[in-house]
Order: C-alpha cells, then sequence, then structure tokens
C-alpha cells in the first residue's frame, strides 16, 4: 500500500511540474524568438542570470515595464540607451509572442 501511495504523490508531482512548464504554441515562439535575439545577453528563462552583467532577466521585466505597453515598443522598434543592445523590430505576431512568452515565466 506503501508504494501505491508514494506512487499516487508523484504522479501527482509530475502532473504539476509538467503543467508548470507548458507553453501555448505563441509562447513557444515567443521562447524561439528569444532564445535566438536575446540569450546572448539576457536571461530568458525562468532560472539563472544573465550572460551580460546588467541585463535585466526576462522573468522579471513584468517588474520593470508594463508588458501591455511593451507589445507597441517592440512594434515600434525597441532601443535602450545601452551601447550594446541592438534595435529590434517586431511583427505584431512576434511582439504578442514574446510577451505571452513572457507572462508565462514572470517569477511570482
Amino acid at each position: 500500500m506503501r508504494g501505491f501511495a508514494a506512487a499516487l504523490v508523484l504522479f501527482g508531482v509530475a502532473l504539476t511540474v509538467s503543467s508548470a512548464v507548458a507553453l501555448s504554441a505563441q509562447e513557444r515562439h515567443g521562447r524561439a524568438l528569444a532564445s535566438r535575439l536575446c540569450a546572448s545577453c539576457h536571461a530568458i528563462g525562468p532560472r539563472g542570470d544573465s550572460p551580460h552583467v546588467g541585463a535585466p532577466r526576462f522573468r522579471q521585466l513584468d517588474r520593470r515595464l508594463d508588458l501591455d505597453s511593451f507589445v507597441d515598443r517592440l512594434r515600434e522598434g525597441l532601443s535602450s540607451g545601452h551601447p550594446d543592445m541592438p534595435t529590434f523590430r517586431f511583427t505584431r505576431e512576434d511582439a504578442n509572442a514574446l510577451v505571452s512568452y513572457l507572462r508565462a515565466i514572470a517569477a511570482p
């Protein structure tokens, strides 16, 4: 009986973990964009530090800026005052995908 109870607990933990990391197609698209365009400087996942000192972690961007207006900034041409930060201009679909991903990984 103990083995069955332990298996049930492990099954519940596995379900919780898999649902916590499951991303929608749009969020996966946003993660792919972040990986390709941003990961060399920013921590783009739910854990870890940014490779570039001072580059904000993506999971904490919602604390620094309004993600609703960030979609517009991405579409208009995102740039910052930092000399190493390139200027990016996203399509509506890509901007929405990246922001959806940012919301999915936002730290509690």
